[in-house]
């Protein structure tokens, strides 16, 4: 009879702890902050870490993995001497930086801008260039010494480059290259990637709006973790 009382309150205990740890699970996912709904950008639900890496600003200063903690990043790629996806992209960058402003909780956002044609954008170039743009940008190319560290950088956030050997021995070429955004917190993880708007016979291009909704949507969620 013992034994059998035993076993019943055995049971009696599995059961009620299984429930205990259903409740708190549905506890969880309800008190959880909802997925945001975003419209140009895809969250990470587990933010990706960068490899190590190390290239050179537009000051001529190395650029790393610690130059990348402490604050939001959105990075955006391309090259100077490009005519039309790469300016276009960085004047929405720095019209979202600007208008950041009200929202002092959520600013300041750092911009970079990754030049992926280090045969023509020399520091000195990429300083001039950064400058015509009225957001505060930092211009990074690959340190010609360390073209395994940029390579660590390209690989980390999958950055899509063509450029032909023989365009280049010519001097004047094109570069083909993506034109995704690369949303980065302050531990210096990849939180979320923003795609343009395609048009049939379109550049494709950011809606600054829709920019500025989906960056604070993110923030908000984030915080709300």
């Amino acid at each position: 009879m013992a034994r059998s009382w035993t076993l019943r309150h055995s049971i009696v205990l599995t059961l009620l702890l299984c429930l205990a740890l259903t409740g708190y699970a549905g506890w969880q996912l309800l008190s959880a902050p909802a997925i945001p709904r975003l419209q140009q950008a895809s969250l990470l639900q587990r933010p990706l870490p960068l490899a190590e890496f190390e290239l050179l600003d537009h000051q001529q200063q190395p650029f790393t993995n610690a130059n990348l903690l402490g604050h939001w990043h959105l990075i955006s790629y391309g090259y100077s001497y490009c005519p039309d996806i790469c300016p276009l992209t960085l004047a929405k960058l720095s019209s979202l930086q600007l208008q950041l402003a009200q929202w002092p909780e959520f600013s300041p956002l750092q911009l970079v801008f990754y030049s992926v044609d280090p045969n023509r954008d020399r520091p000195d170039v990429l300083a001039q260039y950064v400058d015509f743009f009225a957001g505060e940008i930092t211009g990074v190319v690959a340190n010609p010494r360390l073209p395994a560290r940029a390579a660590a950088f390209e690989h980390s956030l999958g950055l899509q480059v063509q450029i032909d050997a023989l365009d280049i021995a010519r001097g004047d070429y094109p570069v083909n290259h993506g034109v995704l955004l690369y949303l980065l917190n302050p531990q210096a993880e990849l939180q979320a990637v923003f795609t343009p708007i395609r048009q049939y016979n379109k550049v494709p291009e950011y809606d600054a709006e829709l920019l500025l909704q989906d960056y604070l949507s993110i923030r908000r969620y984030v915080a709300a973790q």
